[in-house]
């Protein structure tokens, strides 16, 4: 008799259980499904913010609503031998290598790669105390035994060189122990993917633009608005022209997904990158 009474309240506490268990997955569900589009846009903006921040109005190459291209800074190092015009090879030049154990020197987020964009600095006829920025691309990457060229850097003599040979001519007045910046074409895109949309990156190596890597998302489509990118002068008035930006305007939008309670909801992420001040005396 006890056990034909036990069985029914047993079954009665299961059902409760079970009721119980999938009253807080449905809550689960409603949260993430709430959370999701603002997680992601949280992502997008921190992506974007990471890359566009150390950049130039001239480092930015490409803006639409669609993606951004730039010329991203992936190393720097110090300049410590110039070589024009050798015999048989083209221009070149010397850059102090990485070393873990020197604060000095060349510091890398990626290595260099043949196709890498450079920044060379060369003295100013026209004034002692300022330097003129000079533009070239990487040809090719050797490796030099000590960096001796130069008396200004003793400090670096007895340390491995980074040779890189130059598409163009480096400039004959090439300041020694100026900075060397190293730049990769990068493109940050809003794609398709299937039938939704997403923010990826794309690094161009070489010549060749490698495959997207999706960032965040899904975002909503280029039709609705999903990324809108704008460039701002120094008043904050939108402009046109990339030479007159002082910042970039972007803004992502992305759906909460319904879960059969509330109606889908979107959600907007609108920040500001402030860009870095331009030379007055850079040239490409």
């Amino acid at each position: 008799m006890e056990l034909l009474v036990a069985l029914p309240i047993a079954a009665l506490l299961a059902v409760a259980a079970a009721a119980t268990l999938i009253g807080a997955w449905r809550l689960a569900r409603r949260a993430e499904s709430s959370q999701g589009g603002a997680r992601e846009l949280r992502h997008a903006q921190a992506a974007f913010e990471s890359e566009l921040r150390p950049l130039r109005a001239g480092d930015i190459q490409v803006l639409s609503d669609t993606a951004i291209e730039f010329d991203a800074l992936v190393g720097a190092g110090v300049a410590c031998a110039a070589a024009v015009g050798l015999p048989g090879s083209s221009d070149r030049v010397e850059m102090v290598s990485a070393d873990p154990t020197e604060a000095r020197g060349v510091s890398w987020a990626s290595s260099v790669q043949i196709g890498d964009a450079l920044s060379l600095w060369r003295t100013n006829p026209d004034s002692v105390s300022s330097l003129i920025e000079h533009r070239t691309t990487v040809r090719d990457i050797s490796w030099g035994a000590a960096c001796n060229a130069s008396p200004w850097m003793a400090g670096w003599a007895d340390r491995r060189t980074v040779r890189l040979t130059l598409t163009d001519a480096s400039p004959s007045a090439l300041a020694i122990g100026a900075p060397v910046a190293v730049h990769r074409r990068r493109r940050l895109t809003l794609y398709r993917s299937g039938v939704l949309w997403y923010v990826g990156r794309r690094t161009r190596t070489g010549g060749v633009w490698d495959v997207v890597q999706p960032v965040a998302g899904p975002l909503l489509s280029p039709t609705q608005r999903g990324m809108t990118a704008r460039l701002l002068d120094g008043t904050g008035t939108p402009t046109l022209r990339i030479a007159d930006a002082a910042a970039v305007r972007i803004e992502l939008r992305a759906d909460r997904a319904p879960d059969g309670r509330t109606a889908a909801r979107r959600d907007t992420a609108a920040f500001e990158v402030v860009l870095r001040a331009e030379s007055a005396q850079r040239r490409r």
